[in-house]
């Protein structure tokens, strides 16, 4: 005799026709996100057609535009070239120019990205998977620290590295030493994902005569590769933007966007809005490159491991 498929089986493999109150809910929900993807993509093609003008057009185009005359526009690569010129000094009066703050953004994202995911993952994993004295009292304390605004830390970090007890201000050990915390947002997404591992695959490890670093490195961490690849790049995509670091901690050493924004600082009143419209257009190309290769997998969420029974 057949049996018959329980209903649960049935109601996935069929079409469910949604309700009147879902499809207004959806059709407002496109509606948003289509605005907002609309004024992000103008805004980068307005970056890019005025990083094009001639540094003797753009404030005509834009004044005569806002009257209705018409002009003659007038395009050409020059900003580009001009954008590799700029410069940021450091604290002995050299000027660093935009390809050498290329590389410091290179090497500054490489060592705190991979260094904090790592650490993250490694804390992580030992928090949500071994009982010792102080496990929860740790969390409670990352729990609490992620509270805390960066600002009101600030001081006391630019104090304490720049102290002779810990002497790495404005060295590369800066950037070393605090992505090896363990801890923050990347901490919090790599012990969930553990925290809804089973232990069983450590068990079957060490009945096998393997120890803990082999149920670690060889049956935990794969699974975690979808979790560890999305951190690394949304890691990467904050860390080239961000500006405030290095011009606090590494002034010796000027990232692309710190470079590019101590220039827009600077230069306010020199009228080379062109040549700063090309350079932000050349700061975002990595990242946008990067985005468009991996959109798929962050916008996935992230898998768990499983047991099949």
């Amino acid at each position: 005799m057949e049996k018959k498929l329980p209903n649960v089986f049935l109601k996935r493999n069929k079409l469910v026709k949604k309700t009147v109150g879902e499809r207004i809910v959806n059709t407002i929900t496109f509606i948003l996100f289509t605005l907002y993807a609309a004024a992000f993509l103008y805004l980068i093609f307005y970056l890019a057609f005025c990083s094009l003008f001639l540094d003797d057009y753009f404030y005509d185009v834009m004044i005569n535009n806002s009257y209705g005359e018409t002009v003659k526009f007038s395009f050409s690569i020059e900003n580009y070239i001009k954008a590799l010129s700029i410069s940021a000094s450091d604290t002995k009066g050299n000027n660093i120019f935009l390809p050498q703050m290329f590389f410091n953004s290179l090497w500054f994202c490489f060592i705190g990205v991979f260094g904090g995911v790592m650490m993250s993952t490694f804390t992580g994993y030992v928090i949500a998977k071994y009982e010792f004295k102080g496990r929860n009292l740790i969390y409670s304390i990352v729990i609490f620290c992620m509270t805390i605004p960066i600002i009101g830390t600030t001081s006391a970090m630019l104090k304490l590295v720049n102290s002779d007890f810990l002497p790495i201000y404005n060295t590369p050990f800066y950037v070393i030493l605090t992505s090896l915390g363990g801890f923050g947002f990347s901490f919090m997404v790599m012990h969930a994902f553990f925290k809804n591992v089973s232990w069983n695959y450590v068990e079957a490890v060490l009945i096998d005569g393997g120890g803990h670093y082999t149920a670690f490195f060889r049956v935990m961490l794969p699974q975690a590769h979808s979790s560890i690849v999305t951190l690394i790049i949304l890691s990467l995509i904050g860390s080239w933007n961000d500006y405030s670091t290095p011009m606090m901690f590494l002034p010796d050493y000027p990232t692309v966007a710190s470079g590019i924004y101590n220039f827009q600082v600077t230069n306010q009143r020199a009228d080379d809005m062109p040549t700063l419209f090309a350079g932000l257009v050349l700061s975002f190309v990595p990242v946008l490159i990067l985005f468009a290769i991996f959109s798929d997998r962050i916008m996935k969420n992230f898998s768990i491991g499983g047991l099949k029974g």
